[in-house]
């Protein structure tokens, strides 16, 4: 890793967060009848490889591609995360931190691609 870190200027890498949930039933803590607030209340946040954190409406904020895991009509949704860096060693992401809850049955798995460096 540290010889392709040596080599490049910049480096990219997206990570999807796929999320299935049934629509809730009445209101809950955290949740209303328009989806989960956990948006509002927990900032997921990425750990690079050098240890630097990339979250919400800092300098390593990472962009939003899309973001539908709010949306809970019990179909697959997806939110995307592009990273984007001239700092090589900030990749790739080895830690997701604060990743959001929904309903008992809900279900996520996390699909992370592989570095691009150049």
């Amino acid at each position: 890793m540290k010889f392709l870190h040596l080599l490049s200027t910049e480096a990219s890498q997206s990570i999807t967060l796929h999320c299935l949930s049934d629509p809730p039933y009445g209101t809950t803590d955290g949740f209303s009848s328009t989806g989960p607030s956990h948006r509002e209340n927990t900032r997921l946040r990425f750990r690079g490889w050098n240890k630097q954190i990339f979250e919400k409406d800092t300098l390593l904020e990472p962009h939003v591609l899309q973001d539908e895991c709010k949306i809970q009509d019990g179909s697959w949704h997806q939110s995307r995360f592009l990273f984007h860096t001239q700092d090589s060693r900030q990749l790739p992401i080895v830690d997701i931190q604060d990743l959001p809850t929904g309903p008992l049955n809900s279900q996520q798995h996390i699909e992370i691609s592989p570095v691009c460096f150049l």
